[in-house]
């Protein structure tokens, strides 16, 4: 599973959401998803399938789908999946930490760059060491919980980051929008309650 879980986070670091996810998802039928909705790249709606309108996912390459019923049996371990997705979220939260690392370069406050100052700088280490320690819980992650905690603490950590942007964290299509849809992508995929 390392092989994959690796290639997972490298096309979400390298090619964004859409490309990691369809990645982690090849051979997922999206009947799969543990609850009433499905997250998946745009190019790989079924034909047919209910979408559900979002804006800012559609910028990101992604849609929300009502697959319909199940075709039998599930196909794929949801641990497993939901894992390859982990890796995802972390290329994508690798991904939004350069772009904070270079929307910080060019910011000065108090006649210093803003990545000098030691509470940025602590912020990005912690981001850092976080998304090490989501690296290293994946590949060999068998219990839902591990996986789900992994997912929580991604989201913590793409939060944190988003701040760090300012108000062009929050406003129209930003480099926190990749992070934020991949929460919402792994709400549909990640198994959560009693199933646990």
């Amino acid at each position: 599973m390392r092989n994959a879980i690796e290639e997972c986070e490298r096309a979400g670091h390298a090619g964004g959401l859409a490309d990691g996810l369809a990645l982690a998802l090849d051979g997922v039928d999206p009947g799969d998803a543990p609850g009433g909705v499905a997250a998946l790249p745009a190019s790989a709606v079924p034909p047919g399938a209910l979408v559900i309108r979002h804006d800012m996912a559609a910028a990101e390459g992604i849609s929300f789908v009502r697959p319909g019923p199940r075709r039998g049996t599930p196909a794929a371990d949801p641990t497993a999946l939901a894992a390859r997705i982990g890796a995802v979220r972390i290329g994508v939260t690798r991904r939004l930490t350069a772009q904070v690392v270079e929307h910080l370069s060019g910011r000065v406050g108090g006649g210093e760059p803003l990545l000098g100052k030691q509470l940025v700088a602590a912020a990005l280490a912690a981001a850092d060491v976080a998304v090490e320690a989501a690296r290293r819980c994946l590949p060999g992650a068998t219990h839902p919980a591990v996986v789900a905690d992994v997912h929580d603490r991604l989201t913590s950590v793409d939060w944190e980051l988003a701040k760090l942007l300012g108000a062009s964290g929050y406003v129209g299509r930003n480099p926190a929008s990749g992070a934020y849809v991949s929460r919402l992508t792994a709400n549909c995929w990640v198994p959560r309650g009693r199933s646990l």
